[in-house]
């Protein structure tokens, strides 16, 4: 599995990746997505998008952010943490262990600190999205009782090895 930055070359790629119908209330489109994380990076905020790639084949989408928190009622573990703002696999891929080994992958990247100290990755997804749940807790991610608008956030402490995973 490789990831690989956001370029002209795939970019029409990635905007075309898409989950299935009944997710899409779950996940931002990645049009939207890159729209955001353009629009971030030009407040001077610390933005990565990847493509994902299984044996070169387009698979999914990531976006992470560091230190992100203007927004009202961001929540507190924001600051100074990474997030996994968007984390989506394609439809056409889904259900073959992809997302658990591009979600491993990406751990074990911000793991190596790429875009500045940080002591936790948290995340959020909406109730009723059971997959997304189960595999963000698979990771190691654990509430932590705070909400991002309707939304639950999860977090994983990088003080430690996590040998769930």
């Amino acid at each position: 599995m490789e990831f690989k930055k956001i370029t002209n070359k795939n970019l029409w790629d990635v905007v075309n990746l898409q989950v299935k119908a009944n997710q899409k209330t779950y996940v931002a489109t990645n049009t939207v997505s890159l729209l955001e994380a353009y629009a971030t990076q030009n407040e001077n905020e610390r933005v990565e998008t990847f493509a994902v790639y299984e044996k070169d084949i387009l698979v999914g989408f990531i976006m992470i952010n560091f230190n992100v928190f203007n927004w009202d009622g961001a929540p507190k573990v924001a600051r100074n943490n990474y997030c996994i703002w968007r984390f989506m696999i394609d439809q056409r891929y889904q259900g073959k262990g992809l997302g658990k080994k591009a979600l491993n992958k990406l751990i074990d990247y911000i793991r190596a600190k790429p875009l500045s100290e940080g002591k936790k990755i948290y995340l959020s997804y909406v109730p009723g999205n059971e997959w997304a749940e189960k595999l963000y807790k698979e990771a190691g991610f654990v509430p932590n009782g705070e909400k991002d608008e309707e939304e639950i956030v999860l977090v994983l402490d990088l003080g430690g090895e996590n040998n769930d995973r």
